[in-house]
């Protein structure tokens, strides 16, 4: 599963297609009307659609999918997926319940559910059901979207932790990296911080977001005049700057505020 999530507060859309070759054509309704009425069938054509970005002329074909299958979980769950794709979290959320009334033990549907939550803003709700599915599912992906949800929720202990074990199941994703770096040093872990970004902007995958993001956590940190900052594609006054709204984010008071106001300048 592909991941929206490139620093800590972006949101994420769940990414479950399957791809199709740079010569596909995108499908069309001629296609609709004449295509296999079983659930196969519609999903094949509801992913066509998803692959060429056609998100909501997919909508039709989950919802389908949904009552041919005679309302299975896994259909809703598609169904809940797609609907994130489109930006409809308020349809999502009612998939993935319907799901769970069907397999209360779902993890997959748990997952989607908490992601949709937290993209509404019900964090608490979020993090309650991605605390059930993470440790079902057990992948990098799961804990970093707990991570970030308990960040939101000012849980700093808990999100460093699931940060952790999203790092140790992907030790390669910068991405999650930062997202570890941004938890300890807004808990107050600075040097655990600072040492996390150094290592994510040595490395050949880094990009200019990830420098970005390293020159916020020293100024979270409060280690910027300590320490030499030579930032490739980055001017001076855009450190200064970085640097300048970090340090006020570093005297909110609130760890809520904290995690929410970090996410208008991480990259």
């Amino acid at each position: 599963m592909g991941r929206e999530m490139r620093t800590l507060f972006i949101l994420w859309v769940v990414t479950t297609m399957v791809g199709l070759s740079a010569c596909a054509r995108a499908p069309n309704q001629a296609q609709l009307s004449t295509g296999e009425d079983s659930e196969a069938g519609l999903l094949r054509l509801a992913t066509d659609f998803d692959a060429h970005g056609q998100n909501e002329a997919s909508l039709p074909l989950y919802r389908r999918a949904v009552t041919v299958s005679g309302e299975a979980p896994s259909a809703y769950r598609r169904l809940g997926d797609a609907c994130v794709r489109a930006g409809r979290i308020d349809e999502a959320i009612d998939a993935y319940r319907a799901a769970l009334m069907k397999a209360p033990n779902d993890a997959e549907a748990e997952l989607g559910l908490g992601t949709a939550l937290v993209r509404k803003g019900d964090i608490e709700a979020g993090v309650d059901s991605l605390t059930k599915a993470a440790p079902v599912i057990k992948t990098a992906v799961a804990y970093d979207r707990l991570g970030v949800a308990q960040t939101l929720a000012g849980r700093l202990p808990e999100a460093e932790a699931s940060f952790d074990s999203a790092v140790a199941l992907a030790p390669d994703d910068l991405d999650i990296r930062t997202n570890l770096a941004f938890a300890a040093v807004l808990g107050g872990h600075d040097e655990k911080a600072v040492a996390t970004m150094r290592d994510v902007v040595k490395s050949p995958g880094a990009e200019i977001r990830h420098r970005r993001d390293f020159v916020v956590v020293l100024g979270m940190a409060g280690l910027a005049k300590g320490e030499k900052v030579v930032l490739s594609g980055m001017s001076n006054a855009e450190v200064r700057d970085l640097l300048t709204r970090a340090g006020a984010i570093r005297a909110m008071k609130s760890a809520k505020d904290r995690a929410n106001a970090i996410g208008a300048i991480a990259g």
